[in-house]
């Protein structure tokens, strides 16, 4: 959960929002995707991942807000985007977190700065996208009030004067590389280095960066997973439209699409997503002390068996084979998940569920070859009369067919190898491949 909380608020950031839309397709896109939540609880932005809601959220401050000129709205909003695009939540991690989360901010707002040289980036009220105080490589921070650090300050503020020397457009490795150098360097002549706790030197990230370091460590293949289906449907919509990607170079722009051109291993996804289901699954218990209001309000009692409806595609152009695989891998969730298997094709009926018990083996049997309705399986799904019948739904395709309605509950996509969908989506897309991401730095 996170360690944010929501406030009301008065400053109307969906202006701000709905004006990405005609300039900045691709991140507009990206934005439908975020939950967006107004807190006090930080003192700037921040982009994390909450698992209680299984949502990408973006927390901001309003007071922070509400200073801001809209030009330096959008930077802020396209700045905690850019770490969700460049997977700098999670799956690219450094340690120490501190030098990591500068590095990040050096490469995004090089970024944002370059798209303003160029004249990529529109021009809105305001003289710069990025806040006073915000990190620039190859330039002297401002400070937060705005005005220019002193002589003085420059000589005491060895990080500054780092930063200040850097070169621009490197990637978060690049920066972070040579962060942990200089540090080192500083703590062999005696000082403290730049990784200490507070905001070294005085010089801080423009965002909150706290909750990255909260995720365990057995759910963040899931949420890239997740983060890279949200990406790669901003991508095909970018690429769907004239200047749908803005002010994001080309050259960035090919950087992204290959971010998600390749899925990281399909399996512990998919265990990733059941596990998901397993963690939400909670029922209230006046047998239970609610530690917030004892005695006043029941307690919560977890329920660690959750129930999991698998809908596999039967129809002609699915072959046998990707059947086979797909009943070999679901045998090994059902020890910790009940599993009713729903074969379909363009029909989908509640007397051909059966419940694949724990400790058997089920064969892969063709008992359909029709066409394929995505539909069919998610109206039986959203059927009122199987409401708590189940806690997720795995559709196991080829992805030939249109886009179904959506589903009242958590819905995921198994696809077989080489195949994909054939509409865009930011459910999580699980494809049967072993091939990984391409390694090496980026931005």
């Amino acid at each position: 959960m996170s360690h944010f909380t929501s406030c009301d608020t008065d400053f109307n950031l969906d202006t701000a929002l709905v004006a990405l839309m005609t300039d900045e397709p691709f991140y507009a896109e990206l934005s439908r995707h975020i939950h967006k939540t107004p807190s006090r609880s930080l003192p700037t932005a921040a982009v994390a991942y909450d698992p209680k809601m299984d949502e990408l959220v973006m927390y901001w401050n309003p007071d922070f807000f509400a200073k801001l000129t809209p030009w330096e709205v959008r930077g802020v909003l396209i700045h905690e985007f850019n770490h969700i695009v460049f997977g700098h939540l999670y799956g690219r991690r450094r340690q120490p977190g501190k030098l990591w989360n500068i590095a990040t901010d050096c490469a995004i707002n090089s970024l944002i700065m370059e798209a303003v040289r160029n004249g990529t980036m529109k021009r809105l009220t305001g003289d710069s996208p990025l806040p006073a105080g915000c990190i620039v490589p190859g330039a002297w921070p401002v400070m937060p009030d705005g005005r220019q650090m002193t002589d003085d300050e420059k000589a005491a503020n060895k990080l500054a004067a780092v930063i200040a020397k850097f070169p621009t457009l490197q990637a978060s490795e690049w920066y972070f590389n040579k962060l942990k150098e200089e540090s080192d360097a500083d703590k062999q002549a005696g000082g403290e280095g730049f990784d200490g706790e507070g905001e070294p030197g005085g010089i801080g990230t423009l965002d909150d960066h706290g909750a990255w370091e909260a995720l365990p460590d057995d759910v963040r293949e899931y949420v890239e997973s997740k983060v890279k289906a949200v990406v790669e449907g901003a991508v095909k919509s970018a690429d769907s439209r004239a200047n749908g990607w803005g002010s994001v170079p080309a050259s960035i722009a090919d950087e992204i699409r290959k971010s998600v051109s390749n899925i990281i291993n399909w399996r512990s996804v998919l265990r990733q997503f059941v596990g998901s289901l397993v963690r939400g699954g909670r029922t209230s218990s006046i047998k239970r002390i609610n530690k917030r209001y004892p005695y006043i309000h029941p307690g919560t009692k977890r329920s660690y068996q959750a129930k999991l409806l698998v809908a596999v595609d039967m129809s002609g152009s699915v072959d046998n084979e990707m059947l086979s695989e797909f009943f070999a891998e679901l045998g090994s969730l059902t020890k910790n998940v009940t599993i009713d298997v729903l074969p379909f094709d363009c029909e989908a009926l509640d007397k051909d569920v059966f419940t694949w018990r724990r400790g058997t083996a089920v064969k892969a049997k063709r008992i359909r070859a029709g066409g394929t309705d995505f539909n069919a399986p998610t109206k039986l799904a959203n059927d009122p009369k199987n409401r708590g019948r189940w806690d997720g739904m795995l559709v196991c395709t080829d992805g030939e067919a249109p886009a179904p309605i959506g589903s009242r509950i958590k819905r995921g996509w198994v696809l077989g190898k080489g195949r994909k969908l054939y509409f865009g989506s930011s459910e999580l897309q699980i494809h049967m491949s072993d091939a990984k991401q391409a390694s090496g730095a980026w931005r």
